[in-house]
């Protein structure tokens, strides 16, 4: 820097071509990598977003499944029940109970059923006039009066009282043990009680559970509802559990898995076409029961209808006995005691 501006210039174009052009070359190569470097993080941050929305896609699709579930429970059930929000509380028991966004303003009562389209999900234990707290299946309190679908069982429906993952499991006891259940057998309600109305889906079956006694089995059951992934319930009001739910879980599963295909389906046409078709279909299967029922009425007193033979019945008729003769009492005791009269020679 001393030396005057002829003598520099020479000498400052040598310490670059020598000592100073690696490290020019090493900060180049730096700058080049921070770029990478930047850039690579920009990509995993748009990675990151992507994967985030992919995650809560399905998430989104089960919520909608879920709603779309509850709307055809509604329509099914079509009056006497109050549609509300489920909260999880914070604590020990959040497994065991649920906040209802519902109270008494809308008819929401102490020891209503706790409802959602795949069946039942507890009973409402405390009231308030805007909220409520119901207890799930889960809750060592709960019990209900069950039997299969086909009623070749019946019995008490409770938790599994157990530690680890079978504790989310439910049993069946006190089934006579001379009626035996098939796994996958359809467990429901069976109205004993005022509480649960006879028809509500429980559960299914997993298989038996082998117990000491010998006059009854248990059964351990597989719960049709999960409460820690619930959003969204049905609370039944009395009037509902008064008329009966028969047919609401039962007859109704194969039009929600058409339901399901509708909403897969991507051509609106074929979406109308669907739904009318899954109307129709709603709509002879809600009159198909009391059709019956009034046409076994009205054909009961007629006996056969006009045109069918009556079944043929051979009267059973007993064989003629011949008449009983009395014995002669006018002989004394002796040879020819006991002879008929008619019987004698001469």
């Amino acid at each position: 820097m001393a030396l005057p501006g002829n003598v520099e210039a020479p000498i400052s174009a040598a310490i670059r071509r020598t000592v100073l052009s690696p490290l020019v070359a090493v900060q180049s190569q730096a700058q080049t990598l921070r770029g990478a470097l930047t850039a690579r993080d920009q990509e995993l941050a748009v990675r990151g977003n992507a994967a985030a929305r992919a995650v809560s896609a399905p998430a989104l699709e089960q919520e909608n499944a879920a709603l779309r579930a509850m709307l055809g429970l509604a329509g099914r059930l079509r009056s006497g029940f109050v549609p509300a929000e489920a909260f999880h509380p914070a604590g020990l028991t959040d497994d065991f109970t649920l906040t209802i966004s519902a109270g008494s303003n809308v008819g929401v009562q102490p020891f209503a059923p706790v409802v959602t389209a795949d069946g039942l999900v507890g009973m409402v234990e405390q009231v308030d006039p805007n909220s409520s707290i119901a207890i799930t299946w889960a809750h060592p309190s709960f019990a209900v009066s069950a039997v299969s679908e086909d009623e070749s069982a019946f019995g008490i429906v409770k938790p599994h009282l157990v530690s680890g993952p079978e504790r989310y499991l439910l049993e069946m006891t006190g089934v006579p043990f001379r009626a035996s259940l098939d796994s996958g057998a359809l467990i429901v309600s069976s109205g004993l009680g005022p509480t649960y109305p006879r028809g509500i889906a429980i559960g299914t079956v997993i298989g038996e559970v082998p117990t000491a006694e010998r006059w009854a089995r248990t059964y351990l059951i597989k719960p049709s509802v999960l409460p820690g992934t619930l959003s969204a319930v049905i609370v039944l009001r009395p009037d509902r559990v008064a008329s009966g739910v028969a047919g609401v879980w039962m007859n109704f599963a194969s039009a929600d898995s058409a339901a399901q295909a509708i909403v897969a389906a991507s051509d609106s046409a074929a979406k109308q076409a669907a739904l009318a078709e899954l109307r129709a279909r709603r709509a002879v299967m809600d009159s198909a029961a009391a059709d019956s029922a009034r046409a076994d009425s009205m054909l009961a007193p007629l006996g056969p209808a006009p045109g069918v033979r009556a079944p043929l019945i051979t009267p059973v008729v007993p064989p003629r006995l011949p008449p009983r003769i009395p014995p002669d009492t006018s002989y004394p005791s002796g040879r020819g005691e006991g002879v008929p009269s008619q019987g004698r020679e001469g």
